[in-house]
């Protein structure tokens, strides 16, 4: 048996302090084993992946030739690009589409360029209350101001964009953040994220139309997958962030070529100016936190939907894993619910089969908000 800091018992697949072999590690011993092109990560973009489909040209506006991915258990839609650097595909995956009424498991291409989901949860519960479906997905012809690709650089990543980004925002380095993390390679099912580390963003350059930013990214790693998250960056038309601000690139390879060098790059990074306003902030409020009001709902959803959490567990109903009103009727504390999170105890829902993943890429203070809306739940 394998004990945490407090004594608590993991399982061998959830601890991450262990000795960690990877995928990638074994392809040195094994060099006929084919890595993973992209990896969906687990609970963020998908639990049970499912068909594959092609986005045909003049469909779905400027993401034709690229892959759309349905998953069953959380009833969406993920988008893949992919390239090929020293003759092995690579890329890069979002979210597309969530929200369907029953977990994807075919897709096709209606004549109309249309995209027909069949859909079931049958054997396994998957987000969304219907048992089975068929949806359409049409293209609205309105281009969303996306990230349309991603493409590894000697020393980092070029990001092009549906739209025009607002130069101010794209040449600040506290616009961007990278990590890098990867899963065990082991015979047990399941894995959390393991081998986490930040990769600093020592610059930027933006192209002359505001459609590419090449970004400088330090401790790259080969096999890892890499969180890229753009939460500062704003469209040059109307101010609008990204529709989905984090993507996640699989980094089999880094290309040879031409470093950025000083006098190509943006240094700039408001993020120091920020943290310090931010820290007089909370010593000027330090003494009020107990007063301040438990989250409601609506002030919490927008997290839970950016979390996947909306794509397991619903408020008041048994979905793939247990409501929200049923957890909080646990009466775990605040801090008991925030471990869950990071570290679930499958065996505390017997009744449920599909075991929740490790969500450590969940943000500390955004676990706490939304530990505190569940503890409240209790009381209603």
């Amino acid at each position: 048996m394998i004990y945490d800091s407090k004594g608590n018992s993991v399982k061998p697949e959830n601890d991450v302090n262990e000795k960690v072999v990877t995928e990638f590690d074994m392809k040195k011993d094994f060099p006929a084993l084919q890595l993973p092109s992209v990896w969906l990560p687990h609970g963020i973009l998908g639990i049970s992946n499912s068909e594959i489909v092609k986005i045909p040209s003049g469909v779905f506006g400027p993401f034709a030739g690229q892959l759309l991915v349905g998953d069953q258990g959380q009833s969406m839609i993920s988008r893949v690009f992919m390239e090929k650097v020293n003759g092995e595909y690579q890329g890069a995956a979002w979210p597309f589409r969530s929200g369907f009424q029953s977990g994807i498991v075919r897709l096709a291409w209606g004549t109309d360029g249309s995209l027909f989901a069949g859909e079931t949860n049958r054997g396994w519960g998957s987000a969304g209350e219907a048992t089975e479906g068929i949806q359409r997905l049409v293209w609205n012809n309105k281009t969303p101001f996306e990230m349309l690709s991603i493409q590894a650089m000697p020393d980092g990543f070029e990001i092009t964009f549906t739209k025009p980004v607002d130069k101010k925002y794209a040449l600040d380095l506290a616009s961007y953040s990278v990590e890098s993390f990867i899963y065990k390679y082991h015979s047990v099912y399941g894995s959390p994220p393991v081998n986490q580390q930040k990769c600093s963003v020592k610059g930027v350059r933006v192209s002359a139309d505001g459609l590419r930013a090449r970004i400088v990214v330090a401790n790259l790693r080969k096999g890892y997958i890499h969180n890229i998250t753009l939460n500062g960056i704003r469209s040059q038309e109307n101010y609008y962030s990204l529709v989905h601000p984090t993507a996640y690139y699989t980094l089999n390879n880094i290309p040879e070529g031409k470093l950025l060098g000083l006098s190509e790059i943006s240094t700039r990074n408001s993020a120091p100016a920020r943290a310090q306003s931010a820290g007089q902030s909370r010593n000027t409020s330090v003494k009020n936190t107990s007063l301040e009001k438990i989250p409601t709902y609506d002030q919490v959803k927008g997290l839970l939907a950016k979390n996947t959490c909306l794509a397991c567990h619903n408020p008041d109903k048994r979905q793939v894993g247990p409501s929200f009103k049923e957890i909080s009727g646990k009466k775990y504390t605040i801090d008991e619910l925030v471990n869950l999170i990071y570290t679930p105890k499958p065996e505390h829902w017997p009744d449920y089969s599909t075991p929740m993943p490790p969500m450590t890429n969940v943000p500390k203070n955004e676990v706490i908000k939304i530990a505190t809306w569940i503890k409240s739940l209790n009381k209603q």
